[in-house]
């Protein structure tokens, strides 16, 4: 459903909800702001302490993805977005996983992920919760290949 919302020049407020159209005053108008502010801007504890368990978790698997091969990094690494694997690589600890995907890198991609990395020097907690869950089919994928390397080897 498609909601606009629009001003008329007497200075009325009016939202369409499909095919109903509402008229709101300046109060509500703030008052709807103000809610909506509160909404997101505002964690409850419970909400806090939930994002922090999965930021934590995904820490420990961006720090897993150290020890997939070299053959793995070099198929992952140009399936995810720059988002995705700045922030993968920022959430490894030490700079293990930053080695290896320069690495194994082509020289463009290797300067484009450097100027990438250098840009996003601050990411939310909120973002690279999203950026990591969008990566995770992803990392399975290549959980399940390191594991078929090592069964082979």
């Amino acid at each position: 459903m498609e909601v606009k919302a629009k001003r008329d020049g007497q200075g009325e407020y009016y939202l369409d909800i499909g095919p109903v159209t509402l008229s709101l005053s300046a109060q509500v108008i703030k008052a709807l702001h103000t809610v909506i502010d509160q909404r997101l801007n505002q964690f409850s504890e419970q909400e806090a302490a939930a994002l922090d368990k999965k930021y934590q978790a995904y820490k420990v698997l961006a720090t897993k993805m150290c020890g997939v091969d070299d053959r793995i990094i070099q198929k992952f690494a140009p399936q995810v977005s720059p988002e995705q694997l700045v922030t993968i690589v920022r959430l490894a600890e030490g700079d293990v996983l930053l080695q290896k995907v320069l690495k194994n890198l082509s020289r463009q991609n290797r300067r484009q992920f450097e100027d990438d990395y250098a840009a996003m020097d601050k990411i939310t907690v909120q973002h690279a919760c999203l950026y990591m869950e969008q990566l995770v089919p992803m990392i399975k994928k290549a959980a399940q290949e390191q594991r078929e390397l090592q069964q082979n080897v």
